[in-house]
C-alpha cells in the first residue's frame, strides 16, 4: 500500500483514491482540495474537470492542465485553513512542486461551493491580494469565524 499523495499520512486507497475512482464523494472542501492535489499527481485530470464549476471551468484546458502535470514534481501539500458554512467553503493550501529543477509552490485560497450534495471548486486566489470570499464575510463581527480557527470573525478573517 502507499501513502496518499496528499500527505493526510493516510493510504491512498483510505483518502483520496476512493474519490478519485468514483467510489465515493468528498464530503468537505478540504477532502476535495486533497483529492483533487492527489489527482494532479497522478494525471487524472478528467477528475480535476468533473469537480470544477464556475469560472475555473471556464477556464479550463484539458490538455493543457495535463501537459503541466506530467511537467513538474509534485513536492507536497499543506493545508493552512479551512472553512464551511452551508453550502460554500474554502481551503488556503501551498502545494509545493519542482519544474526543471526549481522550487516552487501554488499558495491560494479556493473557494468551494456544494450543490446536490456534491462539493465542487469553484475559483482560486492569491491569498495576499485577496480577503475571504464574500459569503463568509456576512459573519457577524462577534460571531466564531467560519474558517474554523475558534477566533472571533473581528479578530480572524474579518481583518
Amino acid at each position: 500500500m502507499e501513502k496518499c499523495p496528499c500527505h493526510s499520512g493516510k493510504q491512498y486507497n483510505e483518502c483520496c483514491g476512493p474519490f478519485i475512482e468514483g467510489k465515493s464523494l468528498p464530503q468537505t472542501p478540504e477532502q476535495l482540495m486533497r483529492s483533487r492535489y492527489s489527482a494532479y499527481t497522478v494525471f487524472n485530470i478528467d477528475y480535476i474537470g468533473r469537480t470544477m464549476r464556475g469560472p475555473a471551468l471556464k477556464d479550463f484546458n484539458k490538455r493543457e492542465t495535463e501537459n503541466w502535470a506530467r511537467q513538474i514534481e509534485w513536492q507536497g501539500l499543506e493545508i493552512l485553513k479551512t472553512g464551511m458554512k452551508d453550502h460554500d467553503g474554502f481551503v488556503e493550501f501551498i502545494a509545493n512542486y519542482s519544474n526543471s529543477g526549481t522550487a516552487e509552490q501554488i499558495h491560494e485560497l479556493s473557494e468551494f461551493h456544494r450543490k446536490d450534495g456534491k462539493w465542487y471548486y469553484i475559483d482560486g486566489k492569491d491569498p495576499s491580494r485577496s480577503t475571504m470570499p464574500a459569503q463568509h464575510n456576512k459573519q457577524g463581527r462577534n460571531d466564531s469565524c467560519a474558517c474554523g480557527s475558534g477566533k472571533k470573525f473581528k479578530k480572524c478573517c474579518g481583518r
